[in-house]
């Protein structure tokens, strides 16, 4: 695999990420032009860059050997840093490292994951998924979502269930079981969230939910100063920034709201606003077409992998990176409650860009099989 020549590489997929990443660096910069986050972001852009080529190198046998190690050692990190991890807005989800900034185990974690359930399930054969292979699925799962639960990060832990969800889906779970699943939940889901989640989460998570459901179904209770400046401020200003962009957008570093202060966390979770703000409709579509030519063109290789384990990987990033987009988007926009789920390549978060960067990196190794014989 080392012989490949740079023609087979993925191109078309290393242009659509780079443009992303170069969209996200402008707009970082825009958000905290005092700051050096923009720097930080070229740095670890070029890091993701070199571990994109080497996995787009490397022997997949010597890859699923590797996998439990790596798996494993992501749930150390995941312990380590609810020990020694820096504590920032009341959670612990960062391990200091010094002058080099901070490290996020989850978003390894999410990458382990992956790989491990692509080694559980990639032997089953004739869609035949027994209920052993299930639970250890589960199992897999269970572990880092208890883990991030515990920092307490609870939109990172979400990002999990989607990601087994496919994957098991693909190894032939019932179709029986999953229409019954939709069903229950679709039933069962109000009761259980207003008698076992409800009951669970703290009251800023709470207030956030309501601002959603209000500005998707009654606007008119977002007036109130109450909400406007307490537990509404986020979801709303974000939603002020978006709509006063326009069509084409004010321009680089002339977004008021943005340049005002006014969006919270601006370059990381919410830098969709500043960039809708300045780019306007225009970039926000443009972006977002990346985004699907990125997914698009990532599940067609899936789907001429030449071996389920390599199909499997991709299918789990694939889920990944549309469930982060849809949901990024959409708390962007109000239409989900707010819940610290970045948006790939784009926001500002070095272990972030580098987790994405190494999908790709998997994306383009499965891509260039096509011309091994």
């Amino acid at each position: 695999m080392s012989g490949r020549p740079a023609r087979d590489f993925d191109w078309p997929l290393l242009v659509a990420a780079l443009v992303i990443c170069g969209m996200g660096v402008t707009e970082i910069y825009s958000a905290q032009p005092t700051q050096n986050f923009w720097i930080k972001q070229l740095i670890t852009i070029g890091i993701g860059l070199a571990l994109m080529v080497f996995l787009a190198r490397v022997n997949f046998q010597r890859l699923f050997d590797v996998v439990p190690y790596f798996y494993g050692a992501t749930m150390v990190l995941l312990v380590l840093v609810l020990i020694v991890g820096v504590r920032i807005n009341g959670q612990r989800c960062w391990i200091s490292m010094g002058p080099l900034g901070t490290l996020q185990p989850s978003e390894f974690a999410k990458l382990g994951t992956i790989l491990m359930l692509a080694r559980v399930l990639h032997p089953i054969q004739r869609g035949i998924l027994t209920l052993e292979k299930t639970l250890v699925a589960c199992g897999v799962t269970a572990l880092p979502v208890a883990l991030i639960m515990l920092e307490p990060d609870t939109g990172t832990a979400l990002t999990f269930f989607p990601v087994l969800g496919v994957l098991l889906f693909l190894s032939g779970l019932n179709t029986r079981l999953v229409a019954a699943a939709i069903i229950g939940g679709i039933v069962l889901g109000p009761l259980g969230f207003q008698y076992v989640v409800k009951p669970r989460l703290k009251q800023y998570q709470i207030d956030r939910i309501n601002v959603t459901v209000n500005a998707i179904f009654a606007p008119e209770k977002l007036t109130s100063r109450e909400i406007r400046e307490g537990y509404g401020y986020q979801t709303l200003q974000s939603m002020i920034a978006v709509g006063s962009g326009g069509v084409t957008g004010k321009g680089i570093t002339k977004g008021t709201q943005s340049q005002g202060g006014f969006v919270p966390e601006r370059h990381t979770d919410f830098i969709a606003s500043v960039l809708a703000e300045e780019m306007g409709f225009v970039g926000c579509i443009f972006m977002l077409a990346l985004y699907l030519f990125i997914i698009i063109h990532s599940a067609h290789t899936a789907e001429r992998a030449r071996d389920r384990f390599g199909m499997l990987i991709l299918a789990g990033f694939v889920t990944l990176l549309a469930f982060h987009t849809i949901i990024n988007v959409g708390m962007v926009v109000g239409l989900v409650p707010i819940m610290g789920i970045p948006l790939p390549l784009l926001s500002s978060g070095g272990t972030s860009v580098l987790m994405t960067f190494m999908c790709l990196g998997l994306v383009a190794n499965v891509y260039q099989q096509r011309f091994v014989n």
